[in-house]
C-alpha cells in the first residue's frame, strides 16, 4: 500500500466507544447566553457580532491559553487580591461597532457571570448616568464614580463594591487617575476594563481631554484579565492611536467582519493519529498555514517536531514570549510564503496576514464563536482558505469523561438544571460568580462539541449556534461536498445505532490495516513488536504485515495505542500470551459486522 494523502472527506463522526458512553444533549436546550439576554436586559435575539464579543470576554477571564488552576480561591464577593499577586497579560480587543448596534448588553451581560469587576469608562457625564439608569433597570447594582461626589456619596459607592453588591463600575477618565479610587480599585480583580467610545482617544486625547491618553497606563496598573475598546469609527488614524495609547503597541483582536465567509471551507479529518494528519495535511494544503495548538509548550513542541521532519519554516507563537521576540515572529511570518506558525489564540491582529490558505486546529475549541474567528483567520484576502479540525477519536473517547468530572454535573442532568437562567439560583439568589460562569461555558462547549460528529451542513451549524435563522446554500463543507459528488464512505450495515460510528472509525486512516494484521497473528507479537510489523520491517513476512511502511514510527505507535483505548485491540495481561497483542471486544465486533455483511451481499 502506497503512502498517501489524508483528505478532508476521510471520515466523518465520533468513535464508537464515545458515541455509545456519551449522552445526547436535550434537543430542546437553550443557549444560556440568550437565556440571560432574554430575561435580564429584554434582548430577544444577539446578532452573531455581539455573540463574537461576549465570547472573547468570557473565554479571555481566567489567564491567558490556560484553564483555572485547581485550588483557585472560590467565588463569591468580590475577591480583593492577596499582596505581592503576579500581574498578567491583558487580553485585547477591538470592538467596532455601528451607533445603535448594542454594544453596552456586550459588556452588560458579561458581567452578570465574570468573577471580578466589570470597570466601564466613558467621556461624558450623561453616558454615565444613562449607563447607571440602563443597569437599574436590569436590576444590577452599579457604582458610579465622578467628579464632585461628597464623601459620603464616594464611602457609598465604595461599599457597594466591597460588599460584592455591584460588580460594575462607571468611571470617566479624569476620576479614573484620581489617586483615591487608583489605590481603592487595586485591591480587587478587575474582570474587564471596557473603554466606550474609544475614539476619544484620538480626537480628544492630544488637546481636549489629555486624561484620555492615560487610559493605557491605567489599564497596565490595573492589569485587567481583558480590556475592550468600543468605537463606530474606524479610520486608519485613529486605529493606530488607539493602538499605541490605550493597548501600549501589543497584539488585540478586532471584531468586525461578517460571521459568514464564503470562501472558508470547514472541514474535518477524524484520526486515530494526530500526528500522523497533521504532517498528511501540511504536505498536501496551501500554505502560508497556522496551527491553533491549546497550550504555549504545546506550540514549541509541535513546531520542534515538525522542523524535525521537513518543514523548516516552521516557528511557534504565544502571549508569554517576550515583546521582541513576538515582533519577530511576526515581520517573518508577514514576510514568508511558505510558513507553519504554530500558535495559541495570541494571534491576533497585531499580526494580521492577508494571505494565509490554510487554518488547522488540533482540538475543540471552546465555543463555535472562538471557532469561527481563529478559522476566520485564513482567507483575509478574499480567496479560499480552509479551515480543518483534526478530531482526535481516542482522546475524544475519554476527554468527553473527564470534561463531566470537571464540571461536578451528572450525565443524565437535564442542562435546564444548570444555574444560568438569568444568572440566578431558582430560589432567586445570585449564585457565585465563578460557578455561574463555568456552568454557561460548560453548556457552550456541550452545544458546540457536536461538531465533529456533523454528517450535515457545517456552516449553518455555526451560523445557527450565532443565531442565524437564516443559512444561505453552503456546498464549501466537507459535507456538502461530498452530497453533491455523491461521495460515499465505507460502510459496514450493523444494528440500528451502530452503522454510522463503525463507518466512521473504520474510514479513519490505519485502522483496517491494524485490524486485519491483528486478525491474521493474534498473540503473537507485543505491542513494540506489532508496531515494527506495521512498518517497513514487517514486510513480506506476513499476512498484512508491512501496509502502514510509509509512516514514521511515532505515528505507527499512536495508532496502535489509540485503537488500544478504543478497545479494538488488546494487550494480554496474563497467562501463557502475557503482554501480547489480540484482538479487543470492539475490535471482534467490529469484524463480526464485516463477516455478517459479506455474508449478505
Amino acid at each position: 500500500m502506497e503512502d498517501t494523502g489524508t483528505g478532508m472527506s476521510a471520515v466523518k463522526g465520533p468513535d464508537l466507544v464515545a458515541a455509545l458512553a456519551r449522552p445526547a444533549p436535550p434537543a430542546g436546550a437553550e443557549d444560556p447566553i440568550e437565556v440571560l439576554a432574554r430575561e435580564r436586559f429584554h434582548v430577544p435575539h444577539l446578532m452573531p457580532l455581539q455573540r463574537f464579543v461576549i465570547a472573547n470576554i468570557l473565554e479571555n477571564t481566567g489567564y491567558p491559553e490556560s484553564a483555572p488552576d485547581e485550588g483557585e480561591s472560590g467565588p463569591g464577593t468580590n475577591r480583593e487580591m492577596p499582596p505581592g499577586e503576579e500581574s498578567h497579560e491583558t487580553y485585547n480587543q477591538l470592538v467596532l461597532f455601528p451607533t445603535g448596534f448594542g454594544k453596552s448588553i456586550c459588556f452588560q451581560l458579561p458581567a452578570l457571570l465574570l468573577e471580578g469587576l466589570t470597570l466601564v469608562a466613558y467621556p461624558l457625564l450623561a453616558l454615565m448616568n444613562d449607563q447607571k439608569r440602563r443597569l437599574d433597570e436590569a436590576h444590577i447594582p452599579c457604582a458610579l464614580f465622578r467628579g464632585g461626589l461628597g464623601e459620603a456619596e464616594w464611602r457609598a459607592q465604595e461599599e457597594l463594591i466591597s460588599s460584592g453588591k455591584a460588580t460594575t463600575v462607571v468611571v470617566n477618565p479624569e476620576i479614573l487617575g484620581a489617586p483615591r479610587l487608583r489605590r481603592f480599585l487595586s485591591r480587587f480583580t478587575i474582570a474587564h476594563f471596557v473603554i466606550d467610545e474609544a475614539h476619544c482617544i484620538s480626537e480628544w486625547g492630544q488637546n481636549f481631554r489629555p486624561s484620555y491618553l492615560t487610559l493605557g497606563e491605567s489599564a497596565q496598573a490595573l492589569s485587567p484579565r481583558i480590556l475592550s475598546a468600543f468605537t463606530a469609527t474606524a479610520g486608519p488614524a485613529i486605529i493606530q492611536s488607539i493602538e499605541k495609547n490605550l493597548f501600549l503597541g501589543k497584539g488585540y483582536r478586532l471584531v468586525t467582519a461578517e460571521a459568514d465567509r464564503p470562501n472558508i471551507l470547514y472541514g474535518v479529518v477524524h484520526t486515530l493519529s494526530p500526528t500522523r494528519t497533521l504532517r498528511q495535511l501540511l504536505l498536501s494544503c496551501k500554505k502560508p498555514a497556522i496551527i491553533f495548538e491549546r497550550s504555549r509548550p504545546g506550540t514549541k513542541i509541535k513546531a520542534g517536531y515538525l522542523k524535525s521532519i521537513g518543514f523548516p519554516e516552521t516557528r511557534f507563537y504565544h502571549a508569554g514570549l517576550s515583546r521582541l521576540e513576538r515582533k519577530d515572529i511576526e515581520t517573518w511570518f508577514q514576510t514568508s510564503q511558505d510558513a507553519v506558525l504554530v500558535s495559541t489564540n495570541a494571534y491576533g491582529m497585531g499580526m494580521d496576514k492577508k494571505n494565509i490558505r490554510t487554518v488547522i486546529h488540533t482540538s475543540l475549541p471552546d465555543s463555535a464563536e472562538a471557532y469561527i474567528q481563529e478559522a476566520g483567520r485564513g482567507g483575509r484576502d478574499g480567496k479560499d482558505s480552509l479551515a480543518i479540525l483534526i478530531d482526535d477519536l481516542a482522546r475524544g473517547c475519554v476527554g468527553h469523561v473527564h470534561a463531566q468530572e470537571e464540571s461536578g454535573r451528572d450525565p443524565g442532568e437535564p442542562l435546564s438544571a444548570r444555574p444560568y437562567s438569568g444568572g440566578l439560583n431558582r430560589d432567586g439568589s445570585r449564585p457565585p460568580a465563578g460557578e455561574t460562569a463555568r456552568a454557561v461555558q460548560s453548556l457552550r462547549r456541550g452545544r458546540f462539541s457536536r461538531y465533529p460528529a456533523l454528517e450535515t451542513c457545517r456552516r449553518e451549524f455555526l451560523l445557527h449556534l450565532l443565531g442565524e435563522e437564516e443559512t444561505p446554500a453552503c456546498g464549501r463543507c466537507d459535507n456538502c461536498f461530498e452530497e453533491m459528488q455523491g461521495i460515499q464512505n465505507p460502510t459496514v450495515e450493523g444494528p440500528p445505532g451502530l452503522s454510522a460510528e463503525w463507518r466512521h472509525l473504520s474510514g479513519a486512516e490505519g485502522f483496517l490495516e491494524a485490524l486485519f494484521l491483528c486478525r491474521a497473528h493474534q498473540r503473537q507479537w507485543t505491542k513494540a513488536e506489532f508496531v515494527r510489523m506495521l512498518g517497513p520491517h514487517g514486510r513480506g513476512k506476513g499476512t498484512f504485515t508491512g501496509l502502514l511502511f510509509g509512516w514514521t514510527d511515532e505515528e505507527r505507535k499512536e495508532l496502535v495505542h489509540a485503537l488500544i483505548e478504543l478497545h479494538v485491540l488488546h494487550v494480554i495481561d496474563r497467562g501463557p500470551w502475557k503482554n501480547s497483542i489480540s484482538l479487543g471486544a470492539e475490535g471482534k465486533i467490529f469484524l463480526g459486522y464485516v463477516q455478517d455483511s459479506r455474508h449478505r451481499t
